[in-house]
């Protein structure tokens, strides 16, 4: 239960660091966002 409440939030975080990069139109912020989807995806679909 707690991993699938850190990978939720860790996938809003994503969202969030995208949305910075983009609004500063900077390269690091989004790349990490990314990252933290991807990181929060592989979390929720493990069984």
């Amino acid at each position: 239960m707690a991993k699938k409440i850190g990978a939720i939030v860790l996938a809003f975080l994503g969202i969030y660091m995208l949305y910075l990069g983009a609004q500063m139109k900077a390269q690091p912020p989004f790349i990490t966002g990314i990252g933290f989807i991807i990181i929060s995806l592989f979390h929720l679909s493990k069984k």
